[in-house]
């Protein structure tokens, strides 16, 4: 078996390949990538199956991520995650291979108590109506899993550059409240998502949580952060307006008693995240 990360190039899908198995390989949308093959989930007729082989397991990493892209550039991300996404998965199946698809815990919609993998999902956002539309598609199918992620936390998400920059630069961060998450450590997703890759047979559930033990504010995310790692951190709190939500849910209140069997450990909370990311690493 091997495993193929469609979107090797990115923020998680670039870990994947460092951490799979020798013989596994990926691909890139952005340009020649050294190391990754070409393609565009647009089309994907181009794709090399001559390299996909019946067990091999396909991480798609790769999307049209930005809420407000999807809204506002609708056909375009509609074609990208829909369309070619689902076309390239049943392509993918059809060969006998296996596919761990990256979704989004937006697909649940606004729910500010705490929920498991048994609750009703309300897509918010087109982005997550896109998600949820491919996990339609495939439902039932015992060679489709997917992974619902909350926010993925690392020295390299964009939110923590942020905070980390404002430190750096002396300037006041801007925090969007309420904005609440099942703050997930990218460390976490790594392994868990080869943990199902190699032991798919063990977990029948089709649809899998990636979620933190904590829900979080992007407040606590930030004092977090100012109390392990960055303590020139300032910061203040701004009502980003109702727009801000119209794509997004103010809060996804996501568990998940799977991921720790995947892992065969207790999630990292946010403050141990933090000190792995600033601290070790």
């Amino acid at each position: 078996m091997s495993v193929v990360i469609i979107g090797a190039s990115g923020y998680i899908g670039s870990c994947l390949l460092e951490k799979a198995p020798l013989d596994s390989w990926g691909t890139a949308s952005s340009g020649r990538t050294p190391g990754l093959i070409d393609f565009d989930l647009a089309h994907s007729d181009g794709f090399p199956w001559h390299r996909l082989f019946k067990d091999d397991v396909v991480v798609m990493t790769a999307a049209i991520s930005s809420p407000d892209i999807c809204a506002h550039e609708h056909a375009r991300a509609w074609a990208v995650n829909v369309t070619g996404t689902s076309e390239f998965i049943t392509n993918v199946i059809a060969r006998g291979g296996r596919v761990i698809f990256f979704s989004s815990d937006a697909a649940y919609g606004e729910h500010s108590d705490i929920f498991d993998e048994n609750t009703v999902s309300h897509p918010v956002g087109e982005y997550a109506v896109m998600k949820h539309e491919v996990e339609k598609r495939f439902q039932g199918n015992p060679s489709f899993k997917s992974i619902r992620l909350s926010y993925v936390f690392s020295k390299e998400d964009k939110f923590t550059q942020y905070l980390n920059g404002c430190a750096s630069s002396g300037e006041e961060a801007e925090l969007f409240h309420p904005f609440y998450r099942a703050i997930v450590h990218r460390d976490d997703v790594i392994d868990g998502a080869l943990a199902l890759a190699t032991r798919w047979d063990e977990f029948p559930q089709q649809i899998i949580n990636f979620g933190g033990p904590e829900v979080l504010s992007r407040i606590d995310f930030a004092q977090c952060l100012k109390n392990a790692a960055l303590p020139n951190l300032r910061f203040i709190v701004k009502d980003p307006g109702p727009d801000f939500f119209n794509n997004r849910p103010r809060v996804i209140a996501m568990s998940s008693e799977v991921l720790p069997k995947l892992l065969a450990r207790p999630s990292h909370t946010l403050a141990e995240a933090v000190k792995i990311e600033f601290l070790s690493k």
